[in-house]
Order: C-alpha cells, then sequence, then structure tokens
C-alpha cells in the first residue's frame, strides 16, 4: 500500500449489479476492496488455492493492512490444498514447523505467483486466514453451497456480496453474476450488509442449528474432507486423514515407568518432574496396552483445564493411536450425543479402539460415567494432574469401570487433604515410578539460578497480617464453626503476604537490573495484575496478561507471540500453573505464590522447559518478611510468616546453579528471626 492516507471504500466506485462479461472480478473487484480492508468474511461452496494466487495482490495488501480473512467453504477440497491446509494449522502448534514456512508480508505476493500452497500454509500459522468447513446436518441435506461475502475497511465500512461464483479459478471462465450492497448507501443496503454478516457470523460460531461448522482439527478428526478432481467426478471417497507414527525413542527413565506400570498390572501413579514428558510416557504405556489386548478398548483422557486437550491431541500424532475425540462442552455442544455414539462403537465392534478427550469436570457428570460404565471393557483411563481429581466432587469420575489406570503428576499428594490424597494411592494403586527434578536436570531440563528477593511488610501489613490470626484462631477454635469458613479466614490473612505493597518497588528495581528483558513470565494474583502491567509498559516491556478470561484460541496465539517475541512478557495468574508448555520462557519472577507446593513446583516446571538458544533459566521470587530488624521479642504470628515462606526457598534452592549463593541471602533472615 501507498504512505498515503487511505480514504478506504469511499475511494471505491462500486457498482450495485455486476456480471463476468463486462467485469473482471480479480482486477476490477476483489482486488481494489481487499486493498481498503482490514477484514474479509467469505462463504463459499467451493474453494481452491489458485483463487488466492490470482487475488494475490489484493491478498498481500490486505495482510499489510493488518487485516485477517476468516473462511468458511465445503469440505470439498483439492488433495493439494487440503494438505497445504492441514501443514498450516498444524504449524500454529508446532515451533520447528512454524520456522520451516519461510515468509513474511513482503513476500507475499511473489510467495502467492511462485509457491501458493506454501504461502497458504504460512498465511494460516500467522493468523492471516482462518478457514472453517461447513457441512449441512442430515435435516438439510445436500452439500454447503452458499456464496456470499463482507467486507470491512478501517472506519467500519462494510460491503457485502451475494454471487453465483466459488473462490476457484474454473469458476473464473464461468459466466457469473453478483449482487453489491454497501451499507453507507441507504437503510435498506445497510440491512442487506448486516444480515449477510449476521449469517456468516452464526455459520462461523457453529450456531445455525442446520449446518455443522468445524474447525480444521476437528475436521480431521471427523474424517469429512473430500478430495475433488476436476479431470474426472466431482466427489472421491472420503479421505482417511491419519497420520503413522514416526521414528522416536523413549529415554530410559521413560522406559522403566512403562515397565513398572506393566509390572503392577496397568495400574499406578508416575510421579515425575514437569517438563520430564509426562504425558510421552503415558502415551508409549496406552500404544503398548492397546495393542495388547484382543477386544475394543475404550481410552479416556481426563486433563484439568481445555487448553491442555489440544496439547495431548498433538502428543498423540507421533503414535499408533487414533485421532482422539475433544468431549466437553466448549468444543464440543453435542459431547453426550457423540460419547454415545463412539461408546456403540465400540459395543459393536465397528471400531477397535477410540479415544476421548475430556476434562475433570466433565468426568464426573452423571451422563458421563452411566455411558462408560455400560460398556464390559477394556477401558483404559489416563488422569492428567491427577491430584486435581481427588477432590470429594471429582473423584466421583473415578470409576470401578475403568481397567488399566495412569495418574500423572509432579506433586500427587494434596496439599491439606490427607484423605483425598489417601483415595487417589488407593484407586491409582500407588506410586509406581519417581523420576525426581535433580535427576533430569541438565540433560532433559534446563538448569536454572534461583534468586530470592527479600520484601518487607509495612507497619500496617502487619498489623492487618496479626488481626487476621487471632481471628484465624478464634474460628479454628470454635465448634459452631466449619471448616470452610476457617479456610476462607486463612486464606484472606495468606493474601495480606501474596499482596505486600513493597512487591510492587521491588518489581520495579529488578526490572531496571535486567538487560534486554524478554521471555519473561510473571505470575501474579488477581489484585496485583493491573498494576503489574502498568509497570511493565513503564519500563517499555511489551506484555500481555494470560488469564482465565482469554479463550482457547486467545491462548494459543498468545504462546505463539510470546515464542517470537512479539511479546516481551506474559503476566499469569493460575492458568499457566498447570501442564501448559512455555518452553521459550527464560526468566521468571514469583509476584504471588500460595503456600501449596503443588503451585509453585508447577510455576518451576514451566521455565525449566528446553528451548532452542537456551542455555538456563533464571528465578526471582520475592520472599516476604515481616521486617530485617525485628528485636528480641519476636511474635509467633511474625515468625510463622517466615515458616510458610521458607518451604517454597528450600524446595528452590536445592537444585538451584547459585545453590549456596540463594542460602546466602536467605540466612541473614533465619538469623534476624532465630531460625
Amino acid at each position: 500500500m501507498s504512505d498515503e492516507q487511505s480514504d478506504g471504500f469511499g475511494a471505491i466506485s462500486v457498482k450495485p449489479v455486476i456480471d463476468s462479461s463486462t467485469t473482471d472480478f480479480i482486477q476490477d473487484f476483489y482486488v481494489p476492496i481487499l486493498s481498503e480492508s482490514v477484514e474479509y468474511k467469505r462463504g463459499a461452496g467451493y474453494f481452491t488455492t489458485n483463487w488466492l494466487q490470482s487475488a494475490a495482490r489484493g491478498i498481500t495488501e490486505l495482510a499489510e493492512n493488518g487485516g485477517t480473512a476468516k473462511w468458511i467453504t465445503s469440505p470439498i477440497l483439492d488433495e493439494n490444498d487440503w494438505e497445504a491446509i492441514k501443514t498450516g494449522d498444524k504449524a500454529k502448534r508446532d515451533r520447528v514447523l512454524r520456522s520451516s514456512l519461510s515468509g513474511t508480508i513482503s513476500e507475499l505476493e511473489t510467495a502467492l505467483d511462485n509457491d501458493t500452497r506454501n504461502a497458504i500454509a504460512w498465511m494460516i500459522a500467522d493468523g492471516l486466514l482462518e478457514l472453517k468447513l461447513a457441512v449441512p446436518e442430515p435435516s438439510l441435506g445436500g452439500d454447503f453451497h452458499d456464496k456470499f461475502g463482507v467486507f470491512i475497511d478501517g472506519e467500519g465500512n462494510r460491503i457485502g456480496f451475494q454471487s453465483s461464483q466459488n473462490d476457484s479459478k474454473h469458476a473464473m471462465t464461468n459466466y457469473e453474476g453478483y449482487r453489491v450492497d454497501c451499507d453507507w448507501i441507504s437503510e435498506r443496503e445497510s440491512t442487506a450488509v448486516s444480515r449477510h454478516e449476521h449469517r456468516f457470523d452464526q455459520l462461523w460460531n457453529d450456531e445455525n442449528e442446520h449446518v455443522r461448522t468445524y474447525s480444521i482439527p476437528e475436521s480431521i478428526e471427523e474424517q469429512i474432507a473430500n478430495t475433488r478432481d476436476y479431470g474426472s467426478r466431482p466427489y472421491e471417497q472420503p479421505e482417511q486423514v491419519s497420520s503413522g507414527p514416526e521414528d522416536f525413542s523413549l529415554r530410559e527413565y521413560q522406559k522403566e515407568a512403562v515397565d513398572a506400570w506393566f509390572g503392577n498390572d496397568c495400574r499406578g501413579m508416575f510421579q515425575m518432574a514437569t517438563g520430564t514428558g509426562k504425558t510421552f510416557t503415558a502415551l508409549a504405556a496406552l500404544e503398548q496396552y492397546a495393542k495388547s489386548v484382543d477386544k475394543p478398548l475404550l481410552t479416556v483422557i481426563a486433563v484439568p483445564v481445555t487448553h491442555l486437550a489440544s496439547q495431548w491431541a498433538d502428543e498423540m500424532e507421533i503414535f499408533d493411536l487414533p485421532k482422539p475425540h475433544l468431549l466437553f462442552g466448549s468444543v464440543s455442544k453435542d459431547w453426550k450425543q457423540n460419547l454415545s455414539r463412539i461408546t456403540t462403537n465400540i459395543e459393536l465392534a465397528t471400531k477397535d479402539h477410540e479415544i476421548v478427550i475430556t476434562t475433570h469436570q466433565s468426568l464426573y457428570n452423571d451422563d458421563f460415567r452411566e455411558m462408560v460404565e455400560r460398556l464390559p471393557g477394556p477401558i483404559a483411563f489416563i488422569g492428567d494432574e491427577v491430584h486435581g481429581l481427588g477432590s470429594d466432587e471429582q473423584r466421583l469420575g473415578l470409576i470401578e469401570a475403568y481397567d488399566a489406570r495412569i495418574g500423572l503428576s509432579a506433586t500427587p499428594e494434596r496439599y491439606y487433604d490427607e484423605a483425598g490424597s489417601r483415595y487417589l494411592l488407593n484407586y491409582f494403586d500407588g506410586i509406581i515410578f519417581e523420576y525426581p527434578l535433580a535427576d533430569a536436570i541438565p540433560e532433559y531440563l534446563t538448569p536454572y539460578e534461583y534468586h530470592p528477593i527479600i520484601v518487607e511488610m509495612t507497619e500496617d501489613e502487619v498489623e492487618e497480617y496479626k488481626k487476621q490470626s487471632r481471628k484465624v484462631a478464634a474460628v479454628a477454635a470454635s465448634e459452631e464453626i466449619d471448616d470452610e469458613t476457617v479456610s476462607q479466614v486463612a486464606s484472606q490473612r495468606a493474601d495480606i503476604v501474596k499482596s505486600a505493597e513493597r512487591k510492587y518497588g521491588a518489581l520495579r528495581e529488578q526490572l531496571k537490573r535486567m538487560d534486554d528483558p524478554h521471555h519473561l513470565l510473571v505470575y501474579t494474583n488477581d489484585s496485583q495484575i493491573s498494576e503489574v502491567q502498568s509497570i511493565l509498559t513503564e519500563n517499555g516491556i511489551i506484555q500481555h496478561k494470560f488469564t482465565n478470561e482469554e479463550d482457547e484460541e486467545e491462548r494459543d496465539r498468545l504462546l505463539d507471540g510470546f515464542e517470537q517475541r512479539e511479546w516481551d512478557a506474559l503476566v499469569a495468574m493460575k492458568c499457566l500453573d498447570e501442564g501448559v508448555d512455555v518452553p521459550a520462557t527464560k526468566r521468571a519472577i514469583l509476584m504471588s505464590n500460595s503456600g501449596n507446593p503443588k503451585q509453585f513446583i508447577q510455576r518451576r516446571g514451566r521455565v525449566l522447559r528446553k528451548a532452542e538458544g537456551k542455555d538456563k533459566s533464571v528465578i526471582f521470587d520475592m520472599f516476604v518478611v515481616p521486617t530485617m530488624t525485628p528485636g528480641d521479642d519476636i511474635p509467633a504470628v511474625e515468625k510463622s510468616i517466615l515458616e510458610r515462606e521458607l518451604d517454597r526457598f528450600e524446595e528452590f534452592a536445592e537444585n538451584a546453579i547459585n545453590k549456596h549463593g540463594a542460602w546466602n541471602t536467605i540466612d541473614r533472615v533465619r538469623r534476624a528471626y532465630k531460625l
């Protein structure tokens, strides 16, 4: 695009009706409108990448505008186009594959001319192009055959069109006609454009009861992709999309874990340090188990948070295992119907092996349990971050129907819940394999430095902590107050330490000492996150929050951007505690920690994963003390603050490169408080 100020769609002469006998659709319609657009929504019955090659200049300028394209099409695709689309979708999550799809916006037009399918793959990988596939329900019948679109410019002006033409090179040779509406011309045209956009958004969000709309991974899973051959017949047999096992080998300790599991009648828990390949180990055990049974097998994998489901599905691709079904509310509105179909496949022996990935929450749903329990077996179960399944409510999902059982966690014991811990140990038949952090560094995890930062509480915070401590003691001693109330009061006291005011000053000082801070994680709590984001921005650090408010698609985008240095820092709360891979992280600042070992051990694990160009990790830990000059008569309540903090320190310091230097920092505190 030129450096001159764009006039948007106002600079374009748009006719209300056009046809191919008088109009070059590419040069006279698509290119000029795309060049002024920031978003292009298109529904087309057929799509081929060759169409994009024709419209290369318009697509390039859409990208240069910071624009994106969203397209819905029928799953009737050219086989080579389909492979390019799948490659681009996989590259969103695969760092090595994405880096191999070289290309920038400035090279886009050339790439579209020379290697269109490669260009499509990296457009999808970079988020410039999103594609979904539409399939009418049996009640409607036939194919998705709609042809309409909406362009939006930087001023919010919209152009809508209904056409007889698909987005394929072959369609450009036909006699075709378009009806075009511009929302700034009249109320009638504005209404028409709004209806087009509403219809598109309804399809995109899978909210049309007569049409199912699939994202690419779901489409592969459902195996609905066909190939289209213009040279012979329009429909081929359904493409069986599968990826065979690649060459890989288990590490020696992973082999030991698998052998221990089989030696314990295919039951047991793996207690393995975060980042040492628990998922990989469990899938290797499952693959062997599936080959050992002579009846149709159902496998259920339960994850604590939804965005871990796709990570499991990705890991599964290199094993000789079927494509998994993701069954939970946010990705599968009809999960009950789908689970019924899956269990029927097993009952009727129409499938040898079906794999379901669900959430801890869905696992104990009555319908989920009943459908699984009706199967005669065998049924395998893998519980990821298994400590989360030990609560009174969630353990309802741990049914006896599961014959083979694997529990995974770096910290399987439940904090302050002996009953829940015992239940898990009994259900999984004990911890049968352990692989601690000390054994994994440096061969499989990155060595790390640990720097405790001493933060003194204000006088008001100390007084408030004492006040809350008296309240904790009073409610704990009362027989009329339930345990939940006691826990709430104790949590309010803990929040005083987590949110100590002087942590913000300590953060500013630490950031000033950092040379070119990048690939930085900052762990906060709800009361800190806004102020922490402001401090990072003040210091010229490009940051983004990573919380439960972002959906799965946005989280994937944030993690990709973090790895590619689009963001210097992610400011996270609890949602990065369990299972999410962030190997690019080089530094972490722990602004807020609970006393729960599960949490701080998981957070350390996020930082220690290996990545290219990363020789070590650095952890800065805010260590809260009442004061560094306590005097001779130290109240027990002040010592209790330190005892809680020291548990975390000892765990972190033990395996740090600078273990002795870290101990020296804390020894000042120990001496001051005579600990």
